[in-house]
């Protein structure tokens, strides 16, 4: 089995592979540096200082456990740092720098004067520097001042911004303190465009009978002090409010110096007429400021001066010629196309304005809704396909003539990634396997309940299936469905790669994965390399080779090369030699204990071996030991004088302290468990041993350990250790046993209770 949790997988489904951006994730832990002053009175100088300061840092950079990190949910974006909800065509806004570029012809340098435009966020400076034709380093421009004139002479492309400043025009005589204008717009028809500038379209002569029309009222404070006043509002005599305007409305305002305030009330006339308008009154302190124009309003039935040219006209009034024209002429954004749904109707006109807007990446839900009028397929999949509450309730996938849903395209659903994520269980536990982690948990699901609805799965869905179940551990699954994926038809055949390299340890086949992943060990991508990496650094490893950290921040190999640089040993103790594994020491100290066997295991039956209680006491005897360089094993042997005793042996190296009870017996314990007794037995001769003394503690449930009871083996060698007049025996957890012959030694076993 692979050291390493499975490798990421960043897919890019279907669009090519892109680098991989984190949704959410956590800082390494960093280690800081504790302050060590020099202390003058102890008389320590400031070199010594700096050396216990190192070896302190070097302490805290060789920490033996750092806790794994919380599982992040990644998701890979093909924007920077911008989730899948966002996005969208919004991203990039419509502006003169983009308009320059699509007019570039392509054969000469683009160069745009807008370039400033292009500002609205990082992803559009960035696409917006990705095409402006100027070099990543500028050449030497040359420039000469003389007086208040500048001559630049370019080196190379350049865009150059200036500013001028101009005299101002002298202000007006006798300026009045307070500003106000008061003009009046169809609320249906409020703008009008001029090459990219919106200007106001205010109405002026003659108004119609039930159109809804507002009035703005604009009041300037043209003063650096601030002025507090009073508005008396009105709408012309014979008209109605609407849109929670009222007839007469009198309101204060604040004026800031050099501010401007607007405000609207909205109203209809019901009736042709001509009416007279209380223009808008402003007033401070009681006394009369300032005041709009007057203004006599000309209501007619039907208009007699027509603004041919507003789309207002056009689509109500104009052949479907004029109607095509227009909307080949101005910008559709800015229009209210459902205006022309009635001529929908007619099957010629709905094709071509159909493929006219198309052309021009424009939908509009109502228009294309007549394609189920018209049997036009295509433009009833479209209608279908942004009818979001039709396809919520079809489903995740559907592959229809009229339908096509995949989730992923339509950003319900993308491949997620969770690292580090370690699962306490290798197998499942009862009847049914559980994912523990509730996002990756909803995750799996959703992915499985979009596969259920497909015929057969693809390429890429398998590969996403075998990353899901690596990180269940569900390793013979995820190499059955890893082997249905062929490489030539996946969208990612460099993520194939990573896959079949890191299974190709679960394998057991080192050889072929290091193969695999050298092909790109020098990937350009510092995630694609660290992961290919890894893998070779582990099948090093394997071979006998040193630890290598291929990624300094990854918190699994730090631990994983610290601990193979951290000395190490383990030792056993049986027929009177000690046989002591090691790592990375040159030498040990053996440290012998005497044991009275029946007073420790009194104090503490279910510890053998508790060097704590022995650290303060003088061993009876202590070896130095040299240890061979570059071994890894070397046996020991007891001396003389403890072969025979019950001894307690302790070994000290590298800071470490280990220990374990030997017990000098020629004993033979024959557990029977499930029935509570044992048989005592010579080592050699097979005889039983009577009177040999057992004494019995018992762990209970509730963690209490306590005396239970205690005898000696009758001439058969047999004791039952479990029997008792009481109910004692329904609450015993495990029993610890002594077993203890004056001639033949002592040992100690712990045993389950039998079961009833």
């Amino acid at each position: 089995m692979p050291a390493a949790a499975p490798p990421g997988m960043p897919l890019a489904r279907r669009a090519g592979g892109r680098g991989a951006e984190s949704r959410s994730g956590s800082q390494a832990n960093r280690f800081g540096r504790p302050r060590l002053d020099s202390a003058d009175g102890d008389g320590m100088l400031d070199a010594e200082a700096e050396v216990v300061q190192l070896g302190l840092d070097r302490k805290l950079a060789e920490q033996l456990f750092r806790q794994v990190d919380k599982t992040q949910e990644w998701a890979e974006n093909q924007w920077y740092h911008v989730p899948l909800e966002q996005q969208t065509v919004e991203r990039i806004a419509v502006n003169r720098f983009w308009l320059d570029y699509v007019r570039h012809d392509g054969e000469a340098r683009f160069l745009s004067p807008h370039l400033a435009e292009a500002a609205g966020n990082l992803s559009e400076i960035l696409l917006a520097l990705a095409v402006i034709d100027l070099p990543f380093e500028a050449a030497e421009h040359q420039t000469e001042i003389e007086g208040d004139h500048i001559e630049l002479t370019a080196g190379g492309p350049m865009i150059v911004f200036h500013e001028q400043i101009r005299p101002a025009l002298p202000p007006a005589e006798n300026e009045p303190p307070i500003l106000v204008s008061q003009n009046f717009f169809r609320v249906d028809d409020r703008y009008r465009f001029q090459g990219n500038e919106q200007l106001d379209k205010f109405v002026t002569e003659e108004f119609l009978v039930h159109v809804v029309y507002g009035s703005q009222i604009a009041v300037t404070n043209p003063t650096s002090s601030r002025r507090k006043l009073d508005l008396l509002v009105q709408i012309p005599q014979g008209a109605m409010p609407v849109a929670g305007s009222k007839e007469t409305r009198s309101m204060p305002i604040t004026l800031e110096p050099f501010a401007t305030q607007t405000v609207e009330v909205h109203f209809y006339f019901p009736l042709a007429g001509d009416f007279e308008l209380y223009p808008v009154q402003i007033s401070a302190e009681e006394r009369h400021v300032a005041a709009a124009e007057p203004l006599r309003f000309h209501v007619v039935r039907e208009a007699t001066v027509i603004d041919r040219t507003s789309w207002d006209w056009v689509s109500q009034h104009g052949d479907d010629q004029a109607v095509l024209a227009y909307l080949d002429e101005h910008n559709p954004l800015r229009l209210d196309l459902t205006r022309i749904a009635f001529r929908m109707r007619d099957a010629d006109f709905f094709k071509r304005a159909i493929e006219q807007l198309s052309r021009r990446h424009l939908f509009d839900p109502t228009l294309w809704s007549y394609g189920v009028k018209h049997d036009h397929v295509p433009a009833i999949r479209e209608y279908l396909s942004f009818r979001d509450d039709f396809v919520a309730a079809v489903g995740p996938w559907f592959d229809g003539e009229l339908l096509t849903i995949d989730s992923e395209r339509r950003r319900s659903y993308e491949h997620l990634d969770y690292r580090p994520l370690v699962n306490a269980r290798s197998h499942r536990l009862g009847p049914e396997r559980r994912i523990l982690n509730d996002r990756f948990h909803q995750q799996y699901h959703r992915l499985m309940e979009i596969l259920a609805l497909r015929p057969q799965p693809d390429d890429d869905d398998r590969l996403a299936v075998t990353y899901y179940l690596l990180l269940q551990d569900r390793f013979e699954q995820a190499l059955a469905t890893f082997a249905q994926v062929d490489r030539t038809r996946v969208a990612t055949p460099l993520q194939f790669d990573l896959f079949d390299a890191w299974l190709d340890l679960i394998r057991e086949n080192p050889e072929r994965a290091k193969q695999i992943a050298s092909t790109h060990a020098e990937h350009p991508v510092d995630r694609w390399r660290q992961a290919f990496r890894a893998i070779v650094a582990q099948c090093d490893e394997i071979t006998g080779e040193q630890v290598a950290v291929v990624d300094p921040e990854d918190r699994t190999q730090q631990q994983t090369a610290a601990a193979d640089r951290t000395a190490s040993f383990d030792f056993t103790v049986a027929k009177r030699q000690i046989d002591l594994s090691y790592r990375h020491l040159t030498k040990v100290t053996v440290n012998f204990y005497r044991m009275d066997v029946e007073l420790l295991f009194s104090r503490s039956p279910f510890v053998q071996a508790e060097s704590g209680r022995f650290s303060h006491i003088r061993p009876n005897e202590s070896l130095e030991v040299e240890l061979a360089e570059g071994e890894t094993r070397q046996t020991i042997d007891l001396p003389e004088s403890l072969r025979t005793a019950n001894v307690l042996v302790e070994i000290v190296g590298a800071g470490e302290t280990r220990s374990q009870a030997y017990y000098a017996h020629s004993l033979d314990v024959q557990v029977q468990d499930e029935f509570g007794q044992l048989q005592v037995r010579h080592e050699s001769d097979r005889r039983p041993l009577s009177r040999t003394y057992v004494k019995v503690y018992a762990r209970m449930q509730s963690g209490e350990v306590r005396y239970y009871k205690d005898g000696y083996t009758d001439l058969r060698g047999r004791f039952d250790y479990a029997s008792l007049s009481t109910n004692e025996l329904d609450g015993v957890e495990r029993f610890s046993v002594l077993v203890l012959h004056e001639e033949h030694g002592a040992l100690v076993r712990e045993i389950t209770p039998p079961k009833r």
